[in-house]
């Protein structure tokens, strides 16, 4: 029998050297003592070394859970004289680490548990209070992080972006391994500062980084710079695609403004959506439609026509030096039209246009780092918000 209450130690709860003196049950407080005694020598704390017994005191440890209830366990722990460190030192007793009131298998199940679950179910699992969860949660998490840092991947290419992690503007920066689709890191806010401190705390895990995809924040493109120099900056494409989607937008609504309130319902009816849509993703009804804007409407046909010849550039994968023949001629073609909001679209294109020609060097986006996002919030919802960001970032570098 004694060897089977200390196997159930061993294999249930990751405790060793011993055994149970006793089982109490304390229906007031619903949880379940096991009483312990140590069945071999004290070491020290500090060195491993063997030692006197010096003094003791009685400690109850959470040591795991069984039916919503609680199971602790209640044993002496002493300070021994340690002839080595020749002081007094508080003996290694394997179960928790320094004062902690929990053992290292509950630290465990419990990150284990709230990756699935949040703070509020994970103590009922346990049958203890939401703030006891949160601090084994928190301990867990940094041990995990700290053995992430030391153990990264060396990315050769990377995405950048922003991710709300709170409401009310708080942003966060997220440093994407490209290949993987796996975050590398999470910074909060999202300025040059911020990134350059994202890019430090990677520091050696980005040597072999020759590629960054990000949007066309100056804030990234500056750090990436700073920290990155040898790395190639690449304009995400389909940013690209929604900034001349919104001057498309905005050419349309100033354009109704001069019509009549019963053409500008047709007319919004009928075009909005379709202008914003790709050439490849209409539907029957959707050309049928286009087909009537055209001869009803050529002012609107004309932008829907010179916003799929730009992004049309984008599909083919053309050779670096056609691409920028093929962009300098649709911008000298957007200056011969009177479409204002085009144009400055077109002027925006001339100011970044090394990095956006970078895309037909290295044609990454930032695809896999709009997925990370969602991922990100829904790990928010599961723990209906995190108040501490260590919390936050923890799990989106060690979980998504």
């Amino acid at each position: 029998m004694p060897f089977i209450a200390e196997q159930i130690l061993t294999n249930c709860f990751g405790i060793n050297h011993y055994e149970i003196k006793k089982v109490v049950v304390d229906k007031e407080r619903k949880r379940t003592i096991f009483e312990l005694d140590r069945n071999c020598a004290h070491f020290c704390g500090k060195c491993g070394n063997v030692g006197g017994k010096y003094d003791s005191s009685l400690q109850e440890i959470l040591v795991g859970t069984l039916n919503l209830k609680p199971i602790y366990a209640r044993l002496k722990v002493y300070r021994i004289n340690c002839p080595v460190c020749r002081k007094v030192t508080t003996e290694a007793h394997g179960i928790s680490e320094g004062k902690k009131r929990y053992s290292k298998e509950v630290e465990k199940t419990t990150v284990h548990y709230t990756e699935k679950l949040d703070n509020a179910a994970t103590a009922k699992l346990f049958g203890i209070s939401q703030m006891s969860v949160f601090r084994m949660d928190y301990s867990g998490l940094s041990r995990l992080q700290e053995q992430y840092l030391k153990n990264l991947p060396l990315p050769s290419l990377l995405t950048v972006d922003e991710a709300a992690y709170k409401r009310r503007h708080n942003y966060a920066t997220v440093i994407s391994n490209y290949e993987e689709g796996k975050v590398l890191w999470l910074e909060k806010g999202r300025k040059q500062a911020d990134l350059e401190r994202g890019y430090d705390k990677l520091n050696y895990a980005l040597l072999n980084v020759i590629g960054v995809s990000m949007d066309l924040w100056r804030a990234f493109e500056a750090a990436t710079i700073a920290k990155l120099p040898s790395a190639i900056i690449v304009y995400d494409r389909f940013h690209i695609s929604r900034l001349i989607n919104r001057a498309i937008e905005d050419e349309r609504r100033f354009y109704q403004q001069e019509l009549t309130d019963k053409d500008r319902k047709i007319m919004k009816k009928h075009s909005r959506w379709i202008l914003l849509k790709r050439d490849f993703n209409l539907t029957k009804t959707n050309k049928e439609h286009l087909h009537q804007l055209k001869e009803i409407n050529e002012t609107l046909y004309e932008m829907y026509l010179l916003k799929e010849s730009f992004l049309g550039i984008f599909d083919q994968l053309l050779p670096i030096k056609l691409a920028r023949r093929q962009i300098f001629s649709w911008i000298r073609n957007i200056f011969e039209t009177n479409f204002y909001y085009l144009q400055r679209f077109a002027r925006s294109v001339l100011k970044r246009i090394r990095n956006i020609l970078n895309w037909f060097k290295n044609p990454i986006s930032n695809g896999k780092a709009e997925g990370i996002n969602n991922v990100i919030k829904t790990l928010l919802k599961r723990g209906y918000g995190y108040k501490n960001f260590g919390m936050v970032q923890s799990r989106v570098t060690l979980f998504p």
